[in-house]
């Protein structure tokens, strides 16, 4: 199985990224583990040996969480030199104890309270943006004129940057995900490290005027915290922290809305069913996670050589997690390919990774999908889709969101 593999996994292909779920489906019951050598990473499908993999933080580390795809060229170093990019390894990337210590600084500015008083501003956001959908001629774009911007506007509001910035910084997560999970050109590398350059000088920037002008706000909670000691926090490490929550807080989470609101839909009755009992929600999110993820694979190096479900990973590999496939395998989610929001485990799902590197912002991700889906439905009872539009997918190995929906609201 893991030596003549009888399917390859192309993450840039048009038919994965139009519907990577059929494919799915063909690797967990003809082959769960394999190395695929186009890709160069053993190829993993099945719940039970993803969770494995997560909860296994020793021997698979997670350090090429965010290394390039694509080999890094020399003109694109020098592009990331004299820029001074200087992103270091702090969580999505790192091993304890550097990982250890950081993340137990970003929990303790990362409360529940400050998470639970966003909620007030983020139906305010909303309203505004609704206010102004309502004013728009049909179809709207859901995605173009309300969903790309404000998860950014609320990861804003607990960073501590200012809204005139969306823009940019969305700019740049976007090349960031090129970058780091696609497969850009020579060309395109070199210009997507320019922009990423921009990208990071911002955040130090707007890091560097936090030192200066310390306010209540989550980055200001780390600078406080490191009270100017480098073994507690360098700033090297709360810019790149900050750089991370910048592209993570928020992609995520436009690719979480605009699969919901697709789903939600794309099966009307359910979208009528939740405007009379918005009580529905929290399960029908934890649905939408399991069923459509916006994250849809992770990656982790083998540290030594393993034998999962009889197939041994060797020593130094690199391990792809197909966490799409997981949150559908049907031997731990009955009819794991039907859409059921009263499945007993659907909160089992693995679309918020597992163990030490499982997603801190979860709580916000959850908080913001609620309150915005009860605050559009609501609004907009009686929306519906564009028929036959084709959605178009960033070609990237990790995230997953259409880039373009149409609505009609009434």
């Amino acid at each position: 199985m893991s030596s003549c593999p009888r399917h390859h996994v192309d993450p840039f292909g048009s038919a994965y990224l139009a519907d990577p779920y059929p494919i799915y489906a063909t690797l967990r019951a003809e082959q769960p583990i394999y190395y695929d050598a186009t890709l160069g990473y053993w190829v993993l499908s099945r719940y039970a040996d993803i969770k494995a993999v997560l909860k296994d933080h020793e021997r698979f580390s997670s350090r090429n969480a965010t290394d390039p795809f694509t080999p890094v060229s020399d003109e694109t170093r020098r592009v990331f030199q004299q820029g001074g990019y200087a992103m270091q390894r702090v969580l999505l990337n790192a091993d304890a104890p550097t990982h250890t210590r950081i993340r137990r600084h970003v929990y303790a500015a990362f409360t529940p309270r400050r998470v639970a008083a966003l909620e007030p501003r983020i139906r305010q956001l909303c309203h505004a943006f609704l206010d102004q959908l309502a004013t728009q001629p049909a179809p709207v774009d859901i995605i173009a004129d309300m969903i790309y911007a404000l998860p950014a506007q609320v990861i804003f509001l607990l960073i501590g940057m200012e809204h005139d910035e969306v823009p940019a910084i969305k700019a740049g997560s976007e090349s960031r995900v090129l970058f780091t999970w696609g497969k850009p050109t020579a060309a395109q590398q070199v210009e997507l490290a320019r922009e990423m350059v921009d990208f990071w000088q911002r955040v130090v920037a707007f890091v560097d005027r936090r030192v200066r002008e310390p306010r209540d706000d989550f980055t200001s909670d780390l600078i406080r915290q490191r009270a100017g000691d480098d073994s507690v926090l360098s700033m090297a490490e709360i810019t790149s922290v900050v750089f991370g929550l910048l592209l993570a807080g928020h992609e995520t989470t436009t690719g979480l809305l605009g699969n919901a609101v697709r789903r939600l839909l794309g099966e009307p009755h359910r979208w009528q069913h939740l405007a009379q009992h918005p009580d529905a929600l929290p399960g029908v999110i934890e649905e939408l996670l399991r069923f459509d993820t916006s994250v849809i694979a992770m990656r982790r190096h083998a540290t030594c050589a393993v034998t999962i479900a009889g197939v041994t990973i060797p020593a130094d590999a690199n391990v792809l997690l197909l966490i799409g496939a997981a949150n559908r395998d049907a031997l731990h989610f009955d009819d794991g390919q039907a859409f059921a929001p009263d499945r007993a485990n659907n909160r089992e799902h693995l679309s918020f990774g597992f163990g030490v590197h499982y997603c801190l912002g979860a709580p916000l991700a959850r908080l913001e999908a609620r309150v915005v889906l009860q605050e559009l439905i609501q609004r907009f009872p009686h929306a519906r889709l564009v028929a036959d539009q084709v959605l178009d997918y960033l070609p990237n190995t990790s995230f997953r969101g259409p880039r373009r929906l149409l609505v009609h609201l009434q």
